[in-house]
Order: structure tokens, then C-alpha cells, then sequence
């Protein structure tokens, strides 16, 4: 008697299992401001995003998704995020706009500029002051 019960719980318990597993789904559609970004959902990379569409099938409950990308010259990292909840059956569309912040390889590119803009600064001040203090002996 007791092993037709445990059969059946065990059947009851995969059965939950299963429609948990494969519960009702929605799609979105997504795009970004960036081109050559990827998309993370839930923590987890899934795919290459850009500036054109592209269309997922997930389970109807909220997810968070987010963008991420590096330029191609590595100077500035995007960012963008957003929750979406996702309805059953529905196809909803949305675009995930990022924001750009400057990365460390940017930072010492421009603190180089700066030091190499001073360094010309002082040589043509140093310059200048050969000119004047040659003409100023020539005059004497």
C-alpha cells in the first residue's frame, strides 16, 4: 500500500516540476542605442544586441536586462539596464538606452595629452625667452 503512494507522489512531484519548467512564455523585443553591445537577462549573457531588433521567447514573469559593450578603441565602457515584465502571450518591444562612462585607458590617454600640451608649452616659453635674451645681447 505504501509503495502505490509513494509512486504517485513521485508522479505528482515531476508533474509540478514540468509546469514549472515549461510555463507560459511571452516574447520582446529588444534593441539598444549602440551597435556591437551584448545582452545579459538575469545575470546571464544571451546575445549580441545592437540598433536593430531582435526577438526572444522567455518565461512571463519579470527579468532584468542589461547592456553592456566597450568601444572599439577601449575608451569608453556602455551601460544600460532595465526590468521588464513579460506578459503571456503577448510580444511587447522596447529599446534599452546606455550611458557611456570613460574608461581607465581613456583617462591616462588624456592625462598624457595634458602632460605632452605643457611640456610644448614650456619648450615654446623657453624659446621665446632664447629669442628675446639673444636679441636683447645683439642690441647691447
Amino acid at each position: 500500500m505504501d509503495r502505490p503512494i509513494q509512486y504517485a507522489t513521485l508522479i505528482l512531484i515531476c508533474l509540478f516540476t514540468l509546469t514549472a519548467c515549461f510555463g507560459p512564455t511571452g516574447k520582446v523585443r529588444l534593441k539598444t542605442d549602440i551597435d556591437n553591445a551584448e545582452l545579459f537577462i538575469d545575470g546571464e549573457a544571451k546575445s549580441p544586441i545592437g540598433k536593430d531588433l531582435i526577438e526572444l521567447e522567455l518565461s512571463a514573469e519579470n527579468h532584468r536586462f542589461e547592456i553592456k559593450a566597450l568601444s572599439e578603441n577601449g575608451e569608453w565602457r556602455y551601460y544600460g539596464s532595465e526590468d521588464i515584465l513579460i506578459p503571456e502571450d503577448v510580444i511587447i518591444e522596447k529599446k534599452i538606452n546606455t550611458k557611456s562612462v570613460a574608461t581607465e585607458k581613456r583617462k591616462k590617454r588624456l592625462a598624457l595629452e595634458k602632460k605632452l600640451n605643457e611640456a610644448n608649452r614650456l619648450a615654446e616659453k623657453v624659446k621665446d625667452e632664447f629669442k628675446y635674451r639673444q636679441a636683447a645681447e645683439r642690441g647691447l
